[in-house]
């Protein structure tokens, strides 16, 4: 009997050893995940979400990454994509904005997504490959907590960052209560809004837009020292803080083994 293709399953088979090489290893579980972990602390996804088809009889999907951290209150691969996708980028969002924090220019746009039919599934995850592979080059750049600030900040609008509810549960204070230590360096911090700033007198620059500084800045480096040095002047909440951030490594970690990526 014909039994039609599950592109999940062929989609995990494909990348299982495509992305093998690249230290990626299937994350244990129905859903399509891949995942890797980077000095200890840092946790590399990819993944794909299904998207609507131009073409009548097509479907279509494109490959989306993530950048997570073992200080986060839960990686959490027990959802589908398109649940997790606040932490996801997709590949075409992600290479509009490598260079930058703000889209410069929607000229210089392209999509990745690529359409499929049953009969060329396979054709379509090669064609992906090119999108997988300028992926990896730029999870590449992301390789300790430091050098993740700038994902954080430019891919998750800041959010991951945030330190006004540092214990909150959250997700928008994911990474917050790490870079809320004493011991972070925070003219990296400083480093990315000087960046952040940047992009954004670019953008002013451009004739066909109109943006306002405020909108997109709107003193967040001011509120992100403010809340900083807050946290860290109140002893006993700097303390619990972290307790719970030692908690949430070793939770972590574990919870790495069960989905045996480490």
């Amino acid at each position: 009997m014909f039994m039609a293709k599950n592109f999940k399953s062929e989609f995990v088979k494909f990348y299982k050893e495509k992305l093998e090489p690249y230290g990626f290893k299937k994350v244990k579980g129905p859903q399509p995940y891949f995942a890797r972990l980077v000095n200890g602390e840092i946790v590399h996804i990819i993944t794909y979400i299904t998207l609507s088809a131009d073409t009548p009889g097509c479907k279509c999907f494109e490959l989306c990454c993530g950048i997570s951290s073992i200080y986060r209150k839960r990686i959490r691969f027990n959802i589908t994509p398109i649940s997790y996708s606040y932490s996801l980028l997709t590949n075409t969002d992600l290479m509009t904005l490598k260079d930058h924090y703000y889209e410069i220019s929607h000229k210089y746009r392209k999509n990745y997504d690529v359409e499929y039919s049953e009969e060329t599934m396979q054709m379509a995850l090669e064609k992906s490959l090119i999108g997988a592979k300028l992926i990896i080059e730029q999870l590449d750049k992301y390789t300790d907590m430091d050098s993740a600030l700038e994902f954080f900040l430019k891919h998750n609008g800041g959010l991951t960052v945030t330190f006004s509810n540092l214990l909150s549960d959250s997700y928008s204070d994911e990474e917050g209560l790490y870079y809320a230590r004493k011991e972070f360096d925070a003219s990296l911090i400083a480093k990315c809004f000087s960046d952040m700033k940047r992009d954004v007198e670019l953008i002013e620059n451009e004739k066909t837009k109109k943006f306002s500084k405020d909108a997109l800045y709107n003193g967040c480096e001011e509120r992100f020292a403010a809340n900083r040095k807050k946290f860290q002047d109140n002893e006993e909440l700097y303390n619990e803080g972290m307790k719970i951030l030692q908690q949430r490594k070793e939770d972590n970690l574990k919870m790495l083994k069960e989905y045996k990526i480490i």
